[in-house]
């Protein structure tokens, strides 16, 4: 019996309400699986929105005890996107001061894969300003925005704004009053149940931002060194690319346009994250091409080349699978399918890259390969 474990990013929860952060991954790799004929169980791991590496990798822990995977599995997989890669990594070394370690010598014969997505393994320049005043203000903001736009799709949330005679720039101006102001406009026809779920989420983010100072490359520059592989777990990485925001414009539908403040968001983050810290290196440039293609890049890879939040030189760990023409939510389920499927917010970051259902079954069928050792 295989346990996989899906370990969520900077927004860290696994379902809050009906929106689902690994958006039909979990149903995606079940299918797969049975296809092999191999049993699994997929498990989503529900940890702290910008709480501390350990805190989450603790929490990831927690989680693997909880479910009994320690007795009941035969082989047990991490998958990790964004930030959860760096919890897999660090539940999968001989880290100390974790807890558990009783339990966690139980895991290591079991513990036979850590897949990391789009995950920051040299620190990423957006964690740099997301530690600044501004910065914290701008992280709320977005994941108010997900969120709205998850429920009531990007195209509401930008009404929202432009009823209040809002633009996207002002956000760095708000003072904490203008901001809760802003988030009661956005939530203002959610159930009492949901609106109070997605508040205490986003207080999480204005008291706690010790993960954003753990994850610029200054930081994990440090921590690299002190997390010691486990000689028989298997590491793998794939890397997410986007096109710079001109491109981004030029390749987007031109329905699209009418909702700019996706494209301004995209367009903000691409260029803080594509600025490197100084005396900091990411993985050397490699060939940039596409994984689950074959083909080219579109565009050159260079130290600024990020997907909207982590440079793609940065993601690439251990066994590197390959790029994704992908921006960083697109992976794990959050691009547009169809186009009927606006209506549910399926793609609220207007990158431009055009991912799609065929990319997304092949990413997660190579995932499947990977943990059932095809690959």
């Amino acid at each position: 019996m295989h346990h996989v474990y899906l370990i969520p990013g900077f927004f860290g929860f696994a379902n809050l309400g009906e929106v689902k952060y690994f958006r039909a991954v979990r149903e995606t790799l079940e299918r797969h699986f049975r296809d092999l004929g191999e049993p699994v169980e997929i498990f989503g791991v529900k940890t702290f929105p910008t709480g501390s590496l350990r805190r989450r990798g603790k929490r990831l822990l927690e989680t693997i005890v909880e479910r009994g995977s320690l007795e009941r599995a035969d082989h047990i997989h991490l998958i990790g996107h964004s930030t959860g890669g760096i919890d897999a990594r660090l539940v999968a070394s001989l880290t100390r001061d974790l807890g558990y370690d009783a339990e966690r010598k139980q895991l290591v014969p079991k513990l036979k894969t850590v897949v990391s997505l789009a995950s920051p393994h040299y620190g990423t320049p957006l964690a740099n300003f997301f530690t600044t005043l501004y910065g914290k203000k701008l992280l709320y903001f977005i994941t108010l925005l997900v969120f709205v736009g998850l429920w009531r799709r990007p195209v509401s949330a930008a009404a929202g704004l432009l009823g209040l005679g809002f633009r996207f720039t002002d956000v760095l101006g708000l003072n904490e009053g203008m901001l809760r102001q802003v988030t009661n406009q956005l939530l203002r026809d959610f159930t009492p149940e949901r609106e109070a779920e997605v508040r205490q989420f986003l207080e999480s983010i204005l008291t706690d931002v010790s993960l954003m100072v753990q994850l610029t490359p200054e930081s994990m520059d440090v921590l690299n060194p002190a997390i010691e592989q486990l000689p028989d777990v298997r590491y793998v990485s794939y890397a997410t690319v986007s096109p710079p925001p001109l491109l981004a414009i030029k390749r987007s539908r031109w329905k699209e346009l009418l909702t700019p403040i996706e494209t301004v968001l995209y367009s903000t983050l691409y260029v803080i994250t594509a600025s490197p810290e100084p005396g900091f290196r990411y993985h050397r440039p490699i060939d940039p091409i596409e994984a689950v293609t074959g083909r080219p890049l579109p565009f050159g890879l260079d130290e600024t080349s990020n997907d909207g939040v982590v440079p793609t030189l940065s993601m690439i760990h251990g066994e590197f699978r390959g790029f994704i023409l992908a921006d960083h939510l697109d992976i794990v389920g959050h691009y547009l399918r169809g186009p009927l499927e606006k209506r549910d917010g399926a793609d609220w970051f207007l990158s431009g890259a055009k991912f799609d259902l065929v990319q997304f079954e092949r990413l997660w069928g190579d995932i499947t390969n990977v943990l059932t050792r095809r690959a």
